[in-house]
């Protein structure tokens, strides 16, 4: 974390904008947060003297100095003139108030070896560093295993430190099938945010009014993780307007219409990892190390190869013919050729048993079964002859991320249909 204390004269001085200038790279690079203190000036006027710099010298190097001047002076920061009417002992206290909360915020646990995370988070850090008088929403949306709460998390830990209050919601889904789940959840979003423990919330409606007023108070990070239902938004997010300006909330589902349609709210679908990503995943777990050990190579690469790019497999996989004789990993390869790795599949499961009803259940079951591979029209055709509405099946299935179409074909993750099949 850096301070950078603004003053009248800080902008004639060559070393001083040098500093601003690398701490705000070494900010992009990493975790760094600034917290710009104006003191005895303006926001304003010290983006004036940043215009006036490049006015006097258009040099490539004082241009990159205004620059990174300017958009330090835009971020939010403390303006002694704006608080504790200009006393500046209060002003310092609350300076050093302000620095606790943000070196206390709690940081989430996440891999030590994170692998392409960089690529992947690149674009929603951009995000959050976009400026708006509005509330930004987020949906990370992709099928069971592909990351999703990983990646909330990396860019949680990367950017909660921004905002005057934040919170992770982990395994909402589960959460809230639990007696009066809801309202516990409820109860830990509000003590995040008050940071106190917070019992008095009588019912889920009661705990809507509190939230309305507490989260229109004050600019708040807060992250949704694995929502599947309508209930679960209403309860812990309710409406944008809840929201002060500023505000950013993230939501992972496996569900691709969860948000309603009048939301304003942008979507990132994690890709699957590349052929070197998933081998280096891999031999993390398998080996410890970024690639496989002397022998293992060609082993390595059909076990990679069986995960089509699936972090959660690559992981379970890797961890499970860890420190194994090469004897040992060629049964278990066999073994997953006939019959997929049961704590994956229980994973993936999760997403059919999210489906409504028996009927869409049953729809899922018949392609994975029969028609992988297969022109979407064809075999619409067949099962609505077995009495099946199957468009609405496939649209239901597409929303969970249970099945993709490529040029009119039906495909499925090899793994979500060995699910099926051994259902």
């Amino acid at each position: 974390m850096s301070v950078i204390v603004f003053s009248e004269d800080y902008a004639s001085s060559n070393a001083c904008l040098f500093e601003v200038q690398t701490i705000l790279e070494h900010c992009k690079k990493s975790d760094h947060f600034i917290l710009p203190v104006f003191y005895d000036v303006d926001p304003g006027r010290v983006k004036e003297q940043a215009r006036d710099l490049e006015k006097k010298d258009s040099s490539e190097k004082t241009r990159g100095r205004s620059a990174a001047l300017k958009e330090v002076a835009s971020m939010a920061g403390m303006v002694l003139q704006n608080q504790e009417d200009g006393y500046e002992a209060k002003f310092i206290e609350k300076i050093v108030e302000e620095l606790r909360r943000k070196l206390t915020t709690k940081r989430l646990r996440v891999p030590h070896h994170l692998i392409g995370m960089d690529s992947r988070t690149k674009d929603i850090n951009l995000w959050f560093k976009k400026r708006s008088t509005g509330v930004g929403i987020l949906v990370i949306c992709g099928m069971g295993g592909i990351g999703k709460t990983t990646i909330a998390k990396v860019v949680y830990n990367s950017n909660c430190g921004r905002f005057d209050a934040s919170s992770f919601l982990t395994n909402i889904r589960e959460d809230a099938k639990k007696p009066n789940g809801l309202l516990r959840l409820q109860r830990q979003l509000i003590s995040d945010i008050l940071r106190k423990e917070e019992h008095k919330v009588n019912d889920v409606e009661d705990g809507c009014r509190r939230l309305q007023y507490i989260l229109n108070n004050k600019r708040v990070l807060l992250v949704l993780d694995d929502v599947d239902d309508e209930d679960q938004l209403y309860a812990l997010f309710g409406q944008q307007e809840w929201f002060f300006p500023g505000s950013k909330v993230i939501i992972t589902t496996r569900l691709r219409t969860l948000i309603n349609a009048d939301q304003v709210y942008q979507v990132y679908e994690p890709e699957k990892l590349s052929t070197d990503e998933a081998l280096q995943l891999f031999s993390r777990h398998a080996f410890g190390e970024n690639k496989p050990i002397q022998g293992y190579k060609e082993l390595s690469e059909m076990f990679v190869q069986h995960c089509e790019g699936l972090p959660l497999a690559l992981q379970v996989l890797g961890s499970s013919v860890c420190r194994k004789s090469l004897d040992v990993w060629k049964s278990i390869l066999q073994k997953l050729q006939a019959l997929s790795d049961h704590k994956i599949l229980e994973k993936l499961e999760i997403s059919f048993d999210s489906l409504q009803d028996k009927h869409d259940k049953n729809v899922f079951l018949e392609i994975a079964c029969f028609f992988v591979g297969k022109k979407k029209n064809d075999t619409i055709t067949i099962l609505d002859g077995c009495e099946y509405y199957t468009l609405a099946g496939i649209h239901n299935l597409l929303d969970r991320n249970l099945l993709t179409i490529e040029n009119g074909k039906l495909g499925m993750h090899h793994l979500i249909q060995d699910m099926g099949k051994q259902i």
